[in-house]
């Protein structure tokens, strides 16, 4: 082999490795904008807990100057817990990849491939569990995002409030359905700042404006994802999104939570011969994390569109 693995390391180093974990984030709209607002958060702790008000307090109101005062508490709070969640990926250099790449700048070449790759592969993983069905791993926004699923620990069965909005029968896509369910999902300040769909259904939707009525939002473009807006909100097409889906997103209550020590963590190339691989050689990622969303209420999901109606 033309370098050793500490000439590798080098290289890893200074041109691929500190630039991994950021483009992870980067390459996902949702934690784009996450990470555009500072709600990608290292924490300690063994598990996540955070508390959340379910109902009001209920003590103010019009009085008399001299009404007697009857004090008496009221419970409004819960707490929500969270386990911490491990994600990992790996890369490796075969014997023969060495063999066909011979030289510095080809063992070089390869080496960047496969951290691009590492990358990819961490970032396709990261965004099918965000997006997916499995509730083992992180919290998937499917399940987050719904009117009946438990989530952190709290049933919607016990507190009513903990439900977000959903429609799961509505087929067509329509202007006026999309402000009914924005509607539902507004409660004061709260409400969707993002909409998150599908591809298809992201240019149903662009196709039913006018011209004149497609504004385009400019910190979306800046963040790489071209969007058009509803109500002035960034609808981004996403891949990883379910067929039939629309998500409105209110992403000033979502938070990820990393553990601290635990962001995004690459090691050096290291030698697979304990492993009976004496040529090969192995780069690992991780990451411990998990999804927080302090108000599922102000978030609405659509999950039968039909792009072709």
């Amino acid at each position: 082999m033309a370098l050793t693995i500490n000439e590798l390391n080098t290289v890893s180093d200074k041109y691929y490795d500190p630039t991994i974990p950021q483009q992870v984030y980067e390459d996902s709209a949702f934690t784009a904008i996450l990470q555009s607002k500072n709600k990608i958060i290292k924490k300690g702790g063994e598990s996540i807990q955070f508390g959340v008000r379910y109902q009001k307090l209920g003590t103010s109101g019009k009085t008399g100057f001299r009404t007697k005062v009857d004090f008496s508490s009221k419970q409004t709070r819960t707490g929500a817990v969270l386990s911490w969640m491990p994600m990992q990926g790996y890369t490796m250099m075969h014997w023969d990849e060495k063999v066909k790449n011979r030289g510095k700048s080809a063992i070089i070449d390869l080496q960047k491939d496969k951290a691009v790759e590492l990358k990819e592969d961490f970032q396709d993983a990261f965004s099918s569990i965000l997006w997916g069905t499995e509730t083992d791993s992180i919290a998937p926004l499917t399940q987050i995002v719904d009117s009946a699923d438990t989530y952190a620990g709290i049933a919607v069965s016990d507190v009513a409030a903990w439900a977000a909005i959903e429609d799961s029968s509505s087929t067509v896509l329509t202007l006026s359905l999309l402000m009914s369910l924005r509607n539902q999902a507004t409660f004061g300040k709260h409400k969707p700042t993002h909409h998150f769909t599908t591809l298809d259904l992201a240019s149903r939707y662009e196709l039913m404006l006018e011209p004149k009525e497609r504004y385009y939002d400019k910190d979306m473009a800046n963040l790489g994802f071209d969007t058009v807006t509803f109500y002035g909100k960034p609808v981004i097409g996403d891949e990883y999104v379910s067929s039939g889906d629309w998500y409105g997103l209110d992403m000033t209550v979502f938070e990820l939570l990393v553990q601290e020590g635990n962001d995004m963590n690459i090691t050096p190339w290291f030698s697979l011969e304990q492993a009976g691989f004496p040529n090969a050689i192995a780069k690992y990622m991780s990451s411990v994390m998990n999804l927080v969303c302090h108000i599922r209420k102000s978030n609405f999901k659509l999950t039968a569109l039909d792009a072709d109606l």
